[in-house]
């Protein structure tokens, strides 16, 4: 009986999943068409904004909550609009609430759409720690080009320009940031901060700190950077140790979190209609929130005895 009912479901995914994929290239088409007709990136800008996404973007911007989804997204160095990251949001949503309906029992439509705003919300999070760890990596080349440019005699706004050239993105994007925003006037304190804000770390930190009282009291800044270079380039190792031994606790938390979700797949299809029979009883709620919370509790007792901070 499920099987007779996941094929045709499995099939009608797949086509959705086709045509979504054909419906964004021809829209990406369409874009580059637009694009070597106008050459012009102010008048395929203007475009963009005219459209419907644009305008759901441009909406959701003034909203609190479009506002943080976007800083996150930024932050994450993901490729993709705020309402695009929001419509997918809530369909996925609606999706997992039909599955969970059908295939679970009514209470668990709840439960599931929670879950989806969850693994969104910890993709964009990954993608955020997954940016820092790369730039944390950069940070001892990082250095090293500034001493460079500092024993050349460059000023510290021509060395940030320099570094984001030689080095490779994350850096690269974040230091054209902070470069542009020295050229427009902005203070050389507020630049760094804003730089530390967006990638904090307590490497970061140490360099900025480093670049601000340097600039302020003086002192030997290369010599200074030439020192905070090799430490950083010892603590990346370190680092990367560490990551490595508790790589196998870190999947365990993971393994029990499936291992629970694929207990309620089993006993619904060991006892047809069982979790609907056990949540319409009260005796049944207690049971499986008991159950739950351990499960839970067991993930994130892992994750707190994986983490170490550096």
């Amino acid at each position: 009986m499920i099987d007779n009912v996941l094929v045709p479901i499995g099939a009608l995914v797949a086509v959705l999943a086709i045509a979504l994929l054909g419906v964004w290239q021809f829209g990406g088409g369409l874009d580059q068409k637009g694009l070597l007709a106008a050459g012009n990136p102010i008048s395929e800008a203007e475009r963009h904004a005219r459209r419907p996404l644009g305008r759901l973007d441009r909406a959701l911007a003034r909203t609190a909550l479009g506002h943080s989804v976007g800083r996150r997204i930024a932050a994450a160095g993901v490729h993709v609009r705020v309402s695009t990251f929001l419509l997918a949001l809530c369909l996925v949503a609606v999706g997992a609430v039909v599955g969970a309906w059908r295939w679970l029992a009514p209470v668990f439509g709840v439960a599931a759409s929670v879950v989806v705003v969850w693994a969104f919300l910890q993709y964009l999070r990954q993608m955020e720690e997954r940016r820092k760890e790369a730039f944390i990596g950069q940070l001892p080349e990082l250095a090293r080009v500034l001493s460079n440019a500092f024993s050349a005699g460059l000023a510290l706004r021509t060395a940030v320009e320099m570094a984001a050239e030689e080095l490779d993105d994350p850096a690269r994007t974040e230091l054209q940031i902070t470069a542009h925003s020295l050229q427009l006037g902005q203070p050389t304190e507020q630049a760094l901060a804003d730089l530390r804000d967006r990638l904090p770390s307590r490497e970061l930190s140490v360099l900025v700190s480093t670049l601000i009282i340097s600039a302020r009291a003086g002192g030997s800044m290369v010599t200074a950077l030439r020192n905070l270079s090799n430490t950083l380039e010892a603590r990346k190792e370190v680092r990367r140790e560490v990551k490595t031994t508790l790589a196998q606790a870190v999947y365990t938390g993971y393994l029990i979190a499936v291992m629970g979700v694929g207990m309620l797949f089993l006993v619904n299809h060991v006892v047809p209609d069982g979790l609907a029979m056990m949540t319409s009883n009260p005796l049944g709620l207690i049971v499986l929130a008991i159950s739950c919370s351990l499960f839970a509790i067991g993930v994130g007792a892992v994750n707190r005895m994986s983490r170490v901070d550096l």
